[in-house]
């Protein structure tokens, strides 16, 4: 008696004309395919005799394979306000009991997704502090794979970030409470960064016009090595007394060009960053800035992508998260003969 050929998921897909991948998804108890598609691929695989191998699993043995994409940099004032291994630790915290194993990649691999008859195995992608170029958006979409992004934000996507202008104009009302209306403030952003640099430079200036300040100018470098002493005593000849940065490390690089230059942190200028990065480390006066919970973003995407796919939940997911103010040493500035107050609402010193 002739053996018979055993029906594959390719035998299903052909006879569809859909990807392998999508009625994988589907044979696999995936719930990222639409309930009508779903019925169609199980109607036409019991139809054509498909059988799946007999696997003994355990109750909740089920493992869920993420696919993280991480940012290549090419400058440090960019790659220094993270650590990987907290964002890689707050996704798995996300996913609570939930066995997951997460792969990560550079973002400019995206497109390897599709090079690969293993798609179908991914659950779900996590772009962090980057976005998937318009192509490979369309794909994952078209397939119905789960993507959230870290930091950034589109109206159409799903996300999760750091409230980035809400925190400028925190640093603001600190740098006001200081230097009351005698406040001349200064912001430097940083156009690799332009997303980011947009939401905070626009947090700035909504800032400005909300206290009334006179004066609020800004500038957008390209490089760090556009701080110089130059340009630092020719702010401070122009009246101006208090400079928003970017974020932490382009803070550290104004404070060590003020102190070589012969200006004072913060008699001559109030200095603030952004991130709350180990970098604040480097010197000797802690820059004041505002923390970017990199584990409490991840925890949140994680969160939302165990709801996607376990719970089948199609609530889509767009949170900003406020970030705390943590006090420092270079924001605030006490005349001689008054005493300074650093009671603070709602700050946070590292280590609480």
């Amino acid at each position: 008696m002739e053996k018979r050929k055993r029906v594959t998921v390719y035998d299903v897909a052909r006879e569809l004309g859909i990807s392998a991948s999508t009625v994988s998804r589907v044979l696999n108890n995936s719930i990222l395919i639409s309930e009508e598609k779903r019925a169609l691929i199980l109607d036409t695989a019991q139809r054509l005799g498909y059988e799946k191998r007999s696997i003994r699993r355990h109750q909740n043995r089920a493992i869920l394979n993420i696919k993280l994409f991480l940012p290549i940099h090419r400058y440090v004032s960019t790659h220094l306000f993270y650590n990987p291994a907290e964002l890689i630790q707050g996704l798995y915290e996300g996913f609570g009991d939930v066995r997951v194993n997460i792969i990560t990649r550079l973002s400019g691999q995206s497109r390897e997704l599709f090079q690969t008859k293993k798609l179908g195995d991914i659950d779900g992608c996590v772009f962090a502090f980057s976005e998937p170029e318009d192509e490979v958006y369309r794909r994952l979409s078209d397939r119905e794979v789960p993507l959230v992004e870290l930091n950034r934000i589109h109206p159409d996507r799903n996300y999760v970030s750091c409230d980035n202008a809400g925190g400028i104009r925190r640093l603001f009302e600190e740098l006001y409470r200081s230097r009351g209306k005698s406040l001349r403030p200064y912001y430097l952003g940083f156009s690799q960064i332009p997303f980011v640099e947009e939401q905070r430079r626009q947090g700035y200036l909504e800032a400005v016009k909300e206290f009334h300040v006179p004066e609020g100018n800004y500038r957008v470098l390209d490089t760090l090595s556009q701080i110089t002493p130059a340009f630092l005593k020719k702010l401070k000849n122009e009246g101006y007394n208090a400079i928003l940065c970017f974020n932490d490390v382009m803070a550290v690089y104004v404070y060590q060009c003020a102190l070589s230059s012969g200006l004072h942190i913060p008699q001559d200028f109030s200095l603030t960053g952004f991130d709350d990065s180990p970098v604040r480390e480097l010197v000797s006066k802690r820059i004041d800035t505002i923390s970017l919970s990199v584990p409490q973003l991840a925890r949140e995407a994680g969160a939302w992508l165990r709801r996607r796919i376990i719970d089948r939940d199609p609530q889509g997911i767009q949170k900003l998260i406020e970030g705390n103010y943590v006090l420092g040493d270079t924001l605030r500035y006490t005349p001689k003969g008054t005493s300074p107050d650093r009671t603070r609402a709602n700050h946070r010193v590292r280590g609480d």
